[in-house]
């Protein structure tokens, strides 16, 4: 059975934002910060991607399992998002993604 060389983590986020949100500009304003804060080779370590939209403001992510606290850290520094005043909140970390949409269901 071959095995993934790249190990990575999914999180469970919640963007606190006025209004509707559209996954194309969470997308590009998460990106951007990321790119902002670590540069180019930076984004391309945290192998950051947008999995899906969920339900309300609530989002899953996915990174790097080394850079996790990067990530982190752009999630937090997100301020504004389409010039609105945005926060996100991680709210789980799972290893898989069908553990994860398990522990979200569950709660």
């Amino acid at each position: 059975m071959p095995v993934r060389s790249t190990r990575r983590r999914y999180l469970w986020i919640h963007v606190d934002t006025e209004g509707s949100l559209d996954i194309e500009t969470l997308d590009t304003s998460i990106e951007s910060k990321i790119n902002f804060l670590y540069g180019v080779n930076g984004a391309v370590e945290i192998n950051y991607r947008l999995i899906e939209l969920l339900d309300g403001n609530d989002a899953l992510i996915r990174c790097n399992h080394t850079r996790l606290t990067q990530i982190r850290t752009a999630l937090a520094h997100i301020s504004e998002i389409q010039g609105k005043q945005a926060r996100i909140d991680v709210k789980l970390i799972s290893g898989t993604i069908k553990s994860l949409k398990k522990k979200i269901s569950l709660r």
